[in-house]
């Protein structure tokens, strides 16, 4: 137990088993070993251990309790329940076990079983931090974001070096509608300072002979198929590998083709799942890396607490993070004029918002379009006489304030529908929609909700149903406006002062269609209204947008790549140890 309790999990490993092996039956090192086995990522097994001791000891609640996360971990939702349930009849009261079987209850998506057990949780030990990190995380699966972030605030207070409740909250922040961008920028740095501290001095750089190439270092879990490798990948593909040796830090669980695909594509590749932050932090300064960069910020499996550790000399984050994540070891956020000239009317050094960001030259990514992406075909407004609104964003990116905002464009144009996409648009979600946009005097009739791709399709298929893609606010959705203008969908977008809600201006800039920026919800309606109102002009718009952006800087890897390496390079070229990066 001292091992265990000390992080030496293998150690602790090897004292169980040489216990069981003198006593089998004994129930203590049973389950204590199981907990080892989830500690070490093997929930399976941890079940079998666990079991055991459970066969032997059937009314210990804390033996039922640890079986139910085992089995929750395994995937065996409806056995984990009848296991917490369990350990609730033996010991009523228990917070643990009903915050647990709030988890399990999220899973199998009862978002009312989860709320009640939350709030059952916290309020039987309301200084416990997990129990409100849970609640706040099945607040925001019911898309209340004010009472979500209140909630992790609350871990984060109890515990305020929690990082998964600091991830959490900050990710919430680009979402909260009506928040100071400025006051966003300032929390990140406020929480990332009590989470990580103050880094340790930076390294110094690298001396290198003549023509050596720099060292640059990826760190990301998701180079698999996922959305940041639409982006990542033209980078990867087209880096001068004269000039640039690239090192790739890879925390990825669920590895496919496109982790093999972007493996062969890389100098060197570490798979870092397991090592804590300390260890790879350190191999990375073995590596002797000369710029660190990040393609995670706050998002579930970061590894910001390696770059905490500043283990390289320059640290950026790019792409995966829609604004700097407020760590004082990473030294800029890559992004690109079109945000910047949205903070102009503040100096750099007086906003929060603003401090921290560095352009690129010309888009801050390039997009590779899926190798299943369909044909451009007629809006469909042709064949329906009737315009088809759309939307395939995240849920928790459609809050009241954008609810309300198309709500007023269905108004505008009594004959539109509005058609939204998302995989997890379940039973509940539809009717949190329905009511929202009823609320808003907008009938079911006028709305398809989608529960996700057709059975063995892909979501790309949408694309011929819809004719206007409708943006989400405060935070845009880049990547989705990407494929719908690659399919000849328009976007609308209202661009705020911050990257997250400038990330879509970014595209229509560089694509030359300033008409479909807005700078509030007024413009915005009225710029859904004239692309409705005028389907001739939106078919030619469409034929047009494939070729428009296939010859634009948006697509252009090559032309990217050499952006982004001398924007690098010339960072690194500026530092000192006596200045930060400018």
């Amino acid at each position: 137990m001292a091992r265990q309790q000390a992080g030496d999990l293998d150690g602790a490993a090897a004292c169980y088993q040489d216990a069981l092996a003198q006593d089998p039956a004994n129930a203590d090192a049973l389950h204590l070993s199981g907990l080892v086995a989830l500690q070490q990522g093997d929930p399976d097994e941890a079940v079998i251990r666990i079991q055991k001791a459970v066969d032997r000891v059937p009314d210990h609640p804390v033996l039922r309790n640890n079986l139910g996360l085992a089995m929750h971990r395994a995937g065996t939702l409806v056995a984990a329940a009848g296991q917490l349930q369990k350990a609730l009849e033996l010991k009523p009261g228990y917070a643990g076990a009903h915050m647990n079987l709030g988890a399990v209850y999220s899973d199998l998506g009862d978002r009312e079983g989860a709320l009640e057990q939350g709030l059952e949780a916290v309020d039987l030990d309301p200084e416990r931090s997990e129990a409100w990190f849970n609640l706040g995380l099945f607040l925001l699966d019911r898309v209340e974001l004010p009472q979500a972030m209140e909630a992790f605030r609350r871990a984060l207070a109890i515990n305020p070096k929690y990082a998964a409740a600091a991830t959490s909250l900050l990710y919430c922040l680009h979402l909260g509608e009506g928040l100071d961008p400025d006051d966003v920028a300032a929390e990140h740095r406020r929480v990332a300072a009590a989470v990580y501290g103050s880094p340790p001095e930076r390294p110094p750089l690298r001396q290198r002979d003549t023509g050596e190439p720099l060292r640059v270092g990826y760190v990301s879990g998701d180079f698999r198929r996922h959305a940041v490798n639409h982006f990542f990948e033209p980078l990867l593909s087209h880096h001068d590998r004269e000039r640039f040796e690239i090192h790739c830090y890879s925390d990825t669980v669920d590895t496919d083709e496109v982790t093999d695909r972007l493996m062969g594509l890389a100098d060197h590749w570490l798979d870092a799942r397991g090592l804590e932050d300390a260890a790879l932090a350190e191999r990375i300064r073995k590596d002797r890396i000369d710029v660190l960069v990040d393609l995670a910020g706050h998002t579930k499996g970061n590894r910001l607490g390696v770059f905490a550790q500043r283990p390289a000399p320059l640290q950026l984050g790019w792409l995966g993070y829609p604004g700097h994540p407020g760590l004082e070891a990473i030294d800029a956020q890559l992004v690109d004029a079109t945000t910047l000239e949205g903070l102009a009317d503040t100096p750099a050094a007086e906003s929060p918002a603003a401090r921290g960001l560095v352009a690129l030259n010309g888009p801050f990514a390039c997009f590779a379009p899926a190798e299943t992406a369909p044909e451009v075909t007629p809006p469909p407004v042709l064949e329906r006489g009737a315009i088809t609104l759309g939307s395939l964003h995240k849920l928790e990116k459609i809050g009241p304030e954008v609810i309300g905002c198309w709500a007023q464009v269905l108004k505008d144009l009594p004959n539109a529908r509005l058609l939204l996409v998302r995989d997890h648009l379940d039973a509940w979600q539809r009717r949190r929609l329905l009511g929202q946009f009823l609320d808003q005097g907008i009938d079911q009739s006028r709305l398809e909700l989608m529960p996700g791709r057709p059975e063995g399709g892909s979501f790309q298929e949408f694309w011929a149903e819809i004719d206007i893609y409708l943006d989400t606010f405060p935070w845009s959705g880049h990547t989705m406006a990407c494929h719908a203008l690659w399919c000849g969908v328009p976007v609308v977008t209202l661009a705020g002062a911050s990257h997250a809600s400038r990330m879509v201006a970014s595209l229509l800039t560089t694509l030359e269609l300033p008409d479909c920026i807005a700078g509030d919800i007024d413009t915005y309606r009225s710029a859904v209204v004239r692309l409705a109102e005028n389907p001739a002009a939106l078919a030619t718009l469409r034929r047009e947008l494939r070729n428009r952006m296939s010859q634009s800087a948006l697509t252009d890897a090559a032309g990217f790549a050499r952006r982004f390496e001398a924007r690098i390079a010339e960072l690194l070229g500026s530092l000192d140890q006596r200045s930060p990066v400018d």
